[in-house]
């Protein structure tokens, strides 16, 4: 049986149906940037009346990756068997970024199961965490938002460690041999979701044994007293 042309590694994948994206990708890298420019100035223009400093930083990441989880990666997760065969504009986003793991166009069928659960867990979990931390900065209640921003962002350390380590202990590869795809691709986009987390993570819970240390002062306190 002959397989369709592609441009994936392995070259024997047979991805049925496929169709070239119609987009190059500078013009798909253009229209991300656009799409990402518009949430992040629409999200600082209503969170700066009531956020500011680092936490307004952390806001637009969690906006950003709220945004991410719920809307492009949600449209993975309802297409993705279908996603070789499909022509829109965020089919033809995936289809490029597939060349650093082409694992995303196989639809079902070899080593896929990994990613689907991942991306299923990205968006029914982490994406509503990430909204929940906006919210609770936007309200102001401390402790929903150190519980939130913990959560999410250790799933989001642990999602990309295990995304790096499948890829890096599989026994064939799944990203095309050009730097571009593996560091540019593969590395830079998800690099940020490694780096930003471990910031994140480490000062919530920094805020969170100063506020315990507090409340055992105040007990202890209180106790002499009595």
């Amino acid at each position: 049986m002959d397989v369709a042309a592609h441009p994936y590694v392995p070259e024997w994948l047979d991805l049925a149906g496929y169709v070239a994206p119609e987009h190059g990708a500078l013009e798909l890298c253009a229209i991300m940037g656009t799409a990402v420019v518009l949430v992040l100035s629409t999200a600082y223009t209503v969170l700066r009346r009531r956020v500011r400093g680092t936490e307004l930083a952390a806001a637009l990441w969690f906006v950003l990756c709220g945004t991410m989880h719920c809307t492009f990666e949600l449209y993975f997760v309802l297409h993705y068997r279908g996603l070789a065969a499909r022509r829109d504009v965020v089919a033809s986003m995936w289809k490029e970024y597939a060349k650093s793991d082409s694992r995303y166009m196989q639809g079902g069928t070899g080593n896929f199961a990994p990613v689907l659960a991942q991306e299923a867990s990205t968006v029914l979990v982490v994406g509503p965490l990430c909204w929940l931390a906006v919210y609770a900065m936007w309200t102001r209640r401390s402790a929903v938002r150190e519980l939130s921003q913990l959560a999410a962002s250790v799933m989001h350390i642990q999602s990309v460690l295990l995304y790096f380590g499948a890829e890096l202990l599989a026994r064939e590869p799944s990203c095309r041999p050009e730097p571009r795809y593996f560091y540019g691709y593969f590395v830079g986009a998800n690099l940020p979701w490694l780096v930003v987390p471990l910031v994140l993570a480490t000062s919530s819970v920094t805020r969170m044994r100063a506020q315990m240390a507090i409340a055992r002062a105040v007990d202890v306190n209180s106790k002499i007293d009595i």
